[in-house]
């Protein structure tokens, strides 16, 4: 991305109030301290509040930064959620941006499957992206302006091999996306689904399977952050991803089903675990 390109992004988010979920490490993480670079108002959380200090102190040394709030929480509580919008509005009066970004990955082979993982998977990747926009659609409608965003994946489009509980949450994930899109626009509120593939980040420091066309987490942020520029309704990257998932989807059934086994390299040991 050019200079000039990464200005005119820094300018449109200068002074913006951006609400960031699971951003203690990560996509999250980086999208957190990319935004206070170019002087953001942020509000983070997740879980674990060690984590989101450091990054609250590493972002607050940013030049220009603007106000760092940080409210350790866990997405799947909803009184937990509504309590940190009620807190941030009450702050600031309204928010500009809500990225539920905040997730997990895993594996769950269907030979071996396992409910309490599919149960913790769609707990915090579909109930915990509604517990995080939720509570901002009322300010915003009386606004009639905002962003709601979610971050998916490109698992979203058709199921993978062993990732029955992954696949499914990020497929619902887009829907729901997508059906907030519908109603909101009239009312001056873009929706927003992003859809990365594989980027440097904790959750993909493993060798289960293969992940072609890595991306490095600050390009993803760079990507992300043009794509909610201009209110882009669904964002798919790298782009070489978003073609092999375009042409995933031309496949008949019993060629997807004979041909991804063969190319994900996954191992055939493989056990249910989150990522």
């Amino acid at each position: 991305m050019s200079s000039f390109a990464e200005r005119s992004l820094a300018e449109h988010y200068r002074g913006k109030r951006i609400v960031i979920t699971g951003a203690s490490s990560g996509i999250g993480k980086d999208l957190a301290l990319l935004f206070s670079a170019w002087g953001a108002h942020l509000a983070l959380t997740a879980r674990r509040r060690e984590l989101l200090d450091e990054v609250k102190v590493e972002a607050e040394t940013a030049e220009g930064c603007g106000e760092v709030l940080v409210t350790a929480a866990d997405v799947r509580d909803s009184a937990a959620m509504q309590a940190m919008a009620d807190d941030v509005l009450a702050r600031w009066g309204h928010v500009d941006l809500v990225i539920g970004n905040a997730g997990i990955g895993g594996l769950n082979p269907a030979t071996c499957f396992d409910l309490e993982i599919h149960r913790r998977t769609l707990e915090i990747n579909c109930l915990g992206l509604a517990n995080t926009l939720v509570p901002y659609i009322p300010s915003m409608l009386a606004r009639r302006e905002g962003h709601l965003v979610g971050v998916s994946s490109l698992a979203a489009f058709r199921g993978r091999p062993r990732a029955a509980s992954y696949s499914s949450a990020k497929a619902q994930q887009g829907v729901f996306l997508e059906s907030l899109r519908m109603d909101l626009r009239p009312h001056g509120i873009a929706v927003s689904a992003i859809h990365p593939g594989f980027v440097v980040t904790p959750m993909t420091e493993h060798t289960d399977f293969n992940m072609p066309f890595m991306v490095d987490v600050r390009k993803s942020s760079l990507l992300i952050a043009r794509a909610l520029k201009r209110r882009a309704p669904r964002y798919l990257y790298p782009w070489q991803m978003r073609w092999l998932v375009r042409a995933e989807g031309l496949l008949p059934c019993r060629v997807y089903d004979w041909l991804l086994p063969r190319v994900s390299g996954q191992r055939e040991d493989l056990k249910p675990r989150t990522l």
